[in-house]
């Protein structure tokens, strides 16, 4: 099988992915993927551990990448006390 298939979306937004790429992939009815998403293009992972752990690992990267911002910054720029 190449990397690269062409698969078309239905007129419900839906697509199926074609059996070489769930066998290549060893993604089975019932498994979650998450999808990245970015201009033009849409990336599926299927998720292989625990969703909040990976949840947790790409918030952890996007705080990193300067793409979210420090609960307690947040917090003290909207006036809110976090320990009370």
């Amino acid at each position: 099988m190449s990397d690269k298939l062409v698969v078309k979306v239905d007129s419900r937004g839906r697509i199926t992915i074609p059996k070489e790429a769930r066998k290549k992939a060893d993604i089975k009815s019932g498994d979650i993927l998450f999808m990245n998403l970015s201009p033009g293009r849409v990336e599926l992972t299927r998720a292989i551990e625990d969703p909040l752990v990976e949840l947790a690992a790409y918030a952890e990267k996007e705080y990193k990448d300067g793409h979210t911002q420090n609960l307690r910054d947040f917090a003290e720029e909207e006036g809110i006390n976090l320990d009370e």
